[in-house]
């Protein structure tokens, strides 16, 4: 797909509900992102829209199916969308998971600057809007969360009630690798430009991802310098106690050079007391996107913790 028609793609979204139904326009998104579940699956209902934010118009993704076990929300992280997550997607459905997921602010098909926030708690905002106006089942809701997906998770904790049942936290962020230069580099450059180009990561040993991230179109092609600002806010006013939300099973890469985890778990541990930590040798920053060995792994281990609490996954619900 061209900008162009992701451009139009986004202003004629329509708003979330249940006679949201995908438009031609929209299809073809799924099917150039590969999350186009229902082909092939007349049992899946696929429902899209907006759902409005403050100032943003969220872009929201609902599959569903009959005889779910559970409810899934999927937050992806910064640069990303719901285009590149289809892997995950396709797992919680495999899984018997009714599946929701949608576009940060400033990503993907929702509105706002390009990969820029001002107020880290507009993320937190944005799950509390999504999730007050998606109609799901009544069945246990738990979340899958990656990196600055994390963040938007402690900031829905820190300002709105807790819905989810069991929390995972893929490679979260607190503050990213080199962050001493980084916050050196940012107060230097941002009295006189706005953003910087961006690198492009090697953090996955997938390189069909890579290659395909590169090239896709609604990747964002700067560090956008509002974004580093929001960031060191959110530190500087960041709890380190517990949030009363309960632990959360983390997982995290020991080859990630994006975010700076050994400074970070104890963060994440204290702000979610007795959480797990699973470490992956050798796995990267983008664990929605690792290998397929990889994720193979981690999930069997997010199957056995959600069976801890009473999520048996892969099943259908009793009669």
């Amino acid at each position: 797909m061209t900008p162009p028609q992701l451009h139009i793609l986004r202003c004629q979204l329509p708003p979330f509900g249940e006679g949201a139904r995908p438009s031609a326009e929209l299809l073809e998104f799924c099917r150039f992102y590969g999350i186009d579940f229902t082909r092939g699956r007349n049992d899946l209902t696929y429902l899209a829209g907006h759902v409005p934010s403050g100032p943003y118009r969220l872009a929201v993704h609902q599959w569903r199916q009959p005889r779910a076990v559970a409810n899934l929300l999927v937050v992806h992280g910064y640069y990303d969308h719901v285009g590149l997550f289809g892997k995950l997607l396709q797992w919680g459905l495999e899984q018997r998971c009714n599946v929701v997921s949608f576009d940060l602010p400033g990503h993907g098909l929702s509105s706002g600057e390009p990969a820029v926030i001002d107020d880290f708690a507009d993320y937190g905002a944005a799950i509390a809007a999504v999730l007050g106006r998606v109609r799901q089942p009544q069945l246990p809701l738990w979340t899958m969360a990656q990196s600055t997906g994390g963040a938007a998770l402690v900031e829905l904790a820190r300002a709105y009630d807790w819905p989810f049942a069991a929390t995972v936290l893929l490679a979260p962020l607190v503050r990213p690798a080199g962050w001493h230069g980084v916050r050196l580099a940012h107060s230097l450059l941002s009295p006189f430009i706005d953003s910087v180009p961006r690198k492009f990561a090697h953090n996955s040993a997938d390189e069909q991802f890579l290659d395909f991230v590169q090239s896709e179109p609604l990747q964002c092609r700067r560090v956008p310098l509002r974004w580093i600002s929001a960031l060191r806010r959110w530190l500087r006013a960041l709890p380190r106690s517990d949030l009363g939300v309960g632990p959360a099973l983390v997982l995290q890469g020991d080859n990630d050079h994006t975010v700076d985890w050994r400074y970070n778990l104890p963060v994440i541990q204290a702000l979610f007391p007795d959480s797990e930590v699973e470490y992956l040798p050798g796995a990267g920053h983008q664990l929605a996107n690792e290998s397929a060995a990889c994720r193979a792994r981690y999930l069997a281990r997010v199957s056995d913790y959600l069976a801890a609490r009473g999520i048996e996954l892969g099943a259908a619900p009793q009669a």
